[in-house]
């Protein structure tokens, strides 16, 4: 015999006995009795939530800028971390940029934390010389001082640190503009 005739032969046993055997196989399968495990116990996907749970789309908006203004002054250890929701108050009340009033708190008063005593003004305002301007308090200073810089500059056009400078503190402009330099960077730190 030759190689040819060898392999189609071998290959004809070989299916011939696999057909055999599966077929053997399959009868004896089908006549087996099996008997089935019942349990109670077991749940179908018993990792699925109660079905009392709901599902909601429904998105919280809530303004945050309160909370960076209070980590900001907390940071600082400002005596002003307590009234960073009357900060966002006055400035939406007057249409400022929310982080211009903390900011010049900065810059002015370290926070409140550098002020002439009882003044309660720790943004510099009005304070000049021998004339101080004194708030009888946080609140006041802040709704009092917003408002202004609103009407005395904001509506006259002074919008950016530097603007406002030139009428609020004219002596920094001869320090190379150092006063909007410290507003302008705190206000980058509240973003």
């Amino acid at each position: 015999m030759d190689k040819q005739t060898t392999l189609v032969a071998s290959w004809f046993g070989t299916s011939f006995t696999s057909l055999i055997f599966s077929l053997i196989l399959l009868m004896h399968l089908s006549t087996a009795k099996y008997t089935p495990v019942v349990s109670h116990d077991f749940k179908l996907y018993s990792a699925l939530p109660a079905q009392n749970t709901v599902v909601s789309d429904a998105i919280v908006h809530t303004d945050a800028r309160a909370k960076i203004i209070e980590d900001f002054f907390l940071g600082y250890k400002s005596v002003l971390t307590d009234y960073a929701n009357e900060f966002i108050k006055v400035a939406d009340k007057y249409q400022l940029d929310w982080r211009l009033l903390p900011a010049i708190a900065m810059q002015e008063s370290n926070g409140g934390k550098r002020v002439i005593a009882n003044s309660y003004n720790p943004f510099g305002y009005g304070i000049y010389g021998n004339n101080v301007r004194k708030f009888p308090s946080w609140e006041e200073a802040i709704q009092r001082v917003g408002q202004a810089l609103r009407e005395d500059y904001v509506n006259l056009g002074l919008k950016t640190p530097e603007e406002i400078m030139t009428k609020y503190t004219p002596p920094s402009l001869g320090k190379d503009g150092a006063w909007a330099k410290g507003v302008r960077s705190f206000m980058l730190e509240l973003q």
